[in-house]
Order: structure tokens, then C-alpha cells, then sequence
């Protein structure tokens, strides 16, 4: 990699830090400018956005640590923002962190994430791999296995409702299969069976950073497979007692939706903004604490992809000043907008506020034939969105109200720091190779390139997704280890070296066995000898017992 880096350190541990600094310098090639910020205001928090939007970092690190949530934020808008470049994102934690912290780092979409510790090597490694593919071996002993292990696919829940869970996840799956799900309704005793059918799957309406939408139908209870040999009646027995279980399971969740369904946390409506100077970020307080969900984007790359994407049912538009040379934000991409939610929303038209324009709203229904369209000369701010939006907030709501009355099914849309809205879809992979950084593993099933799976065995760990040099007709990828702490390192270590002594130790295991089978053997031989030596010998002293009979005879004679 030629020419400088830039790397940028948001948080307040100045001594992790220079840490990472020096670990870069002594473990890299790399050239870079490391600088760290800190801000303990959430509106400060959320405006890093704009920074690291205009100075194009190639790294950013986001320490977790404290202000936790502020900074989880900035993790999570950084990950659902279309940038206008590649870069990689680290997020931290410390020993103090509470697990939860940690996973909803990693939901957030950031790269990767360390428990912050002495052991740096990994993360200047794992950061200069994701930058360069060509980035040389990390020296560590490598153990050769062929191990299954279960791995989680990090999902997260948008909403629960009496028959499944609508959750959104990278990997994609098939209409009609049936999948294996970790979900907190397990843990919490309500839906016993990780099994579901998947019924339906978009790329349309996301909530969250991932590829596609999940519609998820809970089993309940794992299917009943009758063994061999039993009775028509004791089968039958079995099938109603499953189905009676099903009714009682049921009702469980029906109770918890009943009791849920104050805490549901729907928003008003879809926002979506855009401008170039991202002006709901620029010391504002934080958007997700808004009563509508807010999308911001500079301008559309895809205005048709990104429409489906986001389905908002209002949309802020702030035009190009007419100065600028490279306007993006003008009436032709407002007419081409305008036409395509005509299309696509007919019976849902969305809300349209223009700013920065010199027409009115009259002269906007007029010349765009469309009469859901506002617009103000002002430039956009977030206090004149809020405005202008309470203006038409009534008919915003009888409108969705409308929408709602549609579907018949309660619906309990969850927070994103709640536990129910966390989920790892589970699948098998076969473990090749390991070692304390990085582990080379095959799927049965195509995954994409920069995910994270979860693993617990040998230890709780992150596996960040990517190619591996050798492929085969089973797809093989190489995992980056990253969020596990210390003491896990430890054990991986011991495990990685206990490997190298599995042959080993399997052939001194088979040698004691054979030692042991012919000690054995020997022993009977040298018992059987024995007996026979007895038998032989107490045959002869039979020989040498003189006859009595005989003696009698010769005294007669």
C-alpha cells in the first residue's frame, strides 16, 4: 500500500491510544496519521458523522467504552449511510463494558471489535488485512483439524407478532426452507424450538444496515418423529400431546404480545432526508430519539433502489445552491423522484418537502402534477423540518392509521438496545485450520465477503468473513478472530497447542492399548502355561503313586 493513511481514534482512553499507535508502527508497513477526538455531548457525538463524511478516513475507531450508547449511534449511522468511500470501522470495548455493549457494537455493522487489553497484534493485523489482501502471514502456529462447529449469523429483530418475528440479516435465504434460529424467546421459555419457516424475503423497506428483510414463522415445538416399533396408539398419544403443547406455547406469546404491547417502539413515520450538508447531524441532538425514523443521504446514487430501500413516507429535499459546479440535488432529479414514488406509493403517496427553492407550494403542485409537495425558501434545518413536518403531522396520521387497519395483526416493534431484538440465524461450518488469529473454515452454503459469524466453542468469539486462497467445490473462507478477551486468548492458545498433540497422543493412546492387549494376552498364555505345567505335573505324580493292589499280591505269592 503506497502513500499516508488516515486514521481516526473517537474516544477518551488516550493511553489505549498511543497503544495502538505503536502497535501499528512495530507490526506494519503502514504510513499513517493517527488522530483522536473526544466529546461527552451527543449532539457533538453524532456531528463526528459530518468529519468523517468530508475527511474520507481509511480507518475510524469508535471506543465504546463510555457515552456508550452516543457512540454506539455514531457506529450505527456510519454503517447505514451510503458513504462516498471505504473505510474500516473498529469498534471498542473495555472489561467493564456489560455484554450487551459488546453485541450491539457488533449489530451496529461496524468491522470488528476488541475487548480493549495488552494483546494488540490482532488489531493492527486484522485492520491492515481488510485494507490489503496481499498483508503477509501473522507468524503464529497454525494447527490442521477438521472440526464441525455451530456459527451464529448475527440478525436483529424489527418486530414480533403472534405467528414469527420480521428480522434482517446479510445472509440470504430461501422462501420455504426451514432454518435454525437463536432468539431470546428461548431463552425466556416462550418458543421452545429454534426451528422456523422462512415465508417471505425483500431487499425492500430495511430498518437496520443488512441486505434483506425476513419473514420468520416460529415452529413452536420441534417436529415429532415416531421411532421404530411403535404402537398406533402410543403415536398418536405422542402427535396430541406435541399439539396441545403447540396451543399452550401459543398462548404463552400471545400473553407476552398482550403485555408487550405498551412497550412497542413503532415510529410515527419513515424520514428520509437529503442533503448535502447533513444538517439533521450537525449538532443536533441524536435522530434516533426523534418520533420518526430519519434516513439521511447527500444525494441519490440509485434513486430507484434507494426509494425501495428505505419506502419513506416523507421525504426533506434540499436543492443545490445553483453556484455549485457539481449539483446533484436539482428539479430534474425532483422530477425524476416525483414520478417514481408515483409509481411505486399510488394508493401511499409520500410527503415531499422542497428547500432551498424559489417556488412555492402552489407553484410545486402545479409544475410536478403532484399535491402531496411543500417547499420553503429557507435552507434545510433540522427546527424547519420539525416545523413544516407538525404542519402535515395530522394528515401524516390518518394516513398511516389508514394503512394500519390494513393488516390485522399486533405487531410489537422492539427497540433496538432490547434484547428480543438480537438473533443469530445458526448454521454448520467445517473448521481446516486454526490459530490464535485467525481460523480457515469451509460452508456448505455461500457467504458474503466482510460478515461476522459468532462462535462459543473453544471459546466466545467473532469471526470477521474473508476469502481464503483456496477454494475448492465447498466454498472455504478465512475468519479474523476479534472480540474475545484475554483469558479466552489464553484458552484458544492451549487448544490451538493441544491440536498438535492429537496424533500424538492418539498413537501413544493406540500404543498403550496394544501393550496393554498383549500384556494381557501374555498373561493368559503364561496362566494357561501354568495350569497345564500343574496338569502335567500332578499327572505324573499320579504315575509314581505305587498300587496297592499290587503289593497285596506279591505278599500272597
Amino acid at each position: 500500500m503506497e502513500g499516508k493513511l488516515l486514521f481516526y481514534y473517537f474516544g477518551d482512553d488516550e493511553a489505549y491510544f498511543r497503544t495502538i499507535v505503536g502497535e501499528f508502527k512495530k507490526s506494519t508497513p503502514l504510513v499513517i496519521n493517527f488522530s483522536r477526538f473526544f466529546e461527552t455531548d451527543e449532539k457533538k457525538i453524532q456531528s463526528f458523522f459530518l468529519k468523517i463524511f468530508s475527511d474520507k478516513p481509511d480507518c475510524v475507531f469508535i471506543d465504546f467504552s463510555k457515552y456508550s450508547q452516543d457512540y454506539v449511534h455514531l457506529a450505527r449511522i456510519l454503517s447505514r449511510s451510503r458513504m462516498q468511500h471505504s473505510f474500516v470501522t473498529v469498534g471498542l470495548v473495555d472489561y467493564l463494558s456489560p455484554i450487551e455493549i459488546l453485541r450491539e457494537g457488533i449489530a451496529t455493522g461496524v468491522n470488528l471489535t476488541f475487548i480493549k487489553s495488552v494483546e494488540t497484534f490482532d488489531i493492527a493485523y486484522h485492520v491492515t488485512k481488510l485494507m490489503d489482501k496481499n498483508q503477509g502471514e501473522h507468524g503464529f502456529a497454525v494447527a490442521d483439524l477438521k472440526d464441525e462447529w455451530e456459527a451464529g449469523i448475527p440478525s436483529k429483530v424489527g418486530y414480533v407478532h403472534k405467528e414469527g418475528l420480521h428480522l434482517e440479516t446479510d445472509f440470504k435465504l430461501d422462501v420455504g426452507n426451514q432454518v435454525t434460529i437463536l432468539h431470546d424467546f428461548i431463552r425466556l421459555r416462550i418458543v421452545p424450538s429454534k426451528k422456523f419457516f422462512i415465508r417471505h424475503i425483500s431487499s425492500e423497506n430495511l430498518f437496520y444496515h443488512f441486505k434483506y428483510a425476513t419473514e420468520a414463522e416460529f415452529l413452536f415445538l420441534d417436529e415429532y418423529l415416531p421411532p421404530e416399533g411403535i404402537s398406533p396408539s402410543e403415536d398418536s398419544e405422542k402427535k396430541k400431546e406435541r399439539e396441545e403443547l403447540v396451543v399452550y406455547h401459543k398462548k404463552l406469546l400471545s400473553n407476552w404480545i398482550n403485555k408487550n404491547q405498551h412497550y412497542s417502539v413503532e415510529k410515527k413515520a419513515k424520514v428520509l432526508i437529503v442533503d448535502r450538508e447533513f444538517h439533521v447531524y450537525n449538532n443536533q441532538p441524536r435522530s434516533d430519539k426523534t418520533a420518526y425514523t430519519i434516513r439521511c443521504i447527500p444525494y441519490f446514487q440509485e434513486l430507484e433502489s434507494e426509494i425501495n430501500l428505505y419506502e419513506p413516507q416523507v421525504i426533506a429535499f434540499a436543492m443545490d445552491d445553483e453556484e455549485l459546479t457539481d449539483r446533484k440535488n436539482t428539479n430534474e432529479i425532483l422530477f425524476q423522484l416525483i414520478r417514481y414514488v408515483s409509481e411505486k406509493f399510488p394508493k401511499q403517496l409520500p410527503f415531499i418537502i422542497v428547500f432551498n427553492t424559489k417556488s412555492n407550494s402552489k407553484e410545486m403542485k402545479e409544475n410536478f402534477h403532484y399535491t402531496h409537495i411543500m417547499s420553503s425558501e429557507s435552507p434545510l434545518s433540522a427546527e424547519l423540518l420539525g416545523r413544516m413536518a407538525d404542519a402535515f403531522d395530522k394528515k401524516l396520521e390518518m394516513s398511516l392509521k389508514k394503512l394500519k387497519q390494513r393488516s390485522k395483526d399486533t405487531k410489537i416493534f422492539l427497540s433496538k438496545t432490547n434484547a428480543t431484538s438480537l438473533a443469530e440465524i445458526l448454521i454448520p461450518i467445517t473448521v481446516l485450520k486454526l490459530s490464535e488469529s485467525d481460523v480457515i473454515f469451509q460452508s456448505a452454503t455461500e457467504l458474503p465477503i466482510g460478515m461476522n459469524l459468532h462462535v462459543t466453542l473453544p471459546v466466545d468469539m467473532y469471526l470477521n468473513v474473508r476469502p481464503s486462497k483456496n477454494q475448492g467445490k465447498t466454498p472455504e473462507y478465512c475468519g479474523l478472530i476479534h472480540s474475545i478477551g484475554e483469558e479466552d486468548k489464553k484458552t484458544l492458545r492451549r487448544f490451538v497447542n493441544a491440536i498438535f498433540f492429537r496424533d500424538h497422543d492418539a498413537q501413544l493412546e493406540a500404543e498403550k492399548e496394544e501393550f496393554k492387549h498383549l500384556n494381557e494376552k501374555k498373561m493368559q498364555e503364561m496362566q494357561e502355561a501354568l495350569i497345564q505345567q500343574e496338569i502335567q505335573e500332578k499327572t505324573e505324580e499320579d504315575k509314581n503313586i505305587p498300587d496297592p493292589s499290587k503289593d497285596e499280591n506279591k505278599q500272597e505269592s
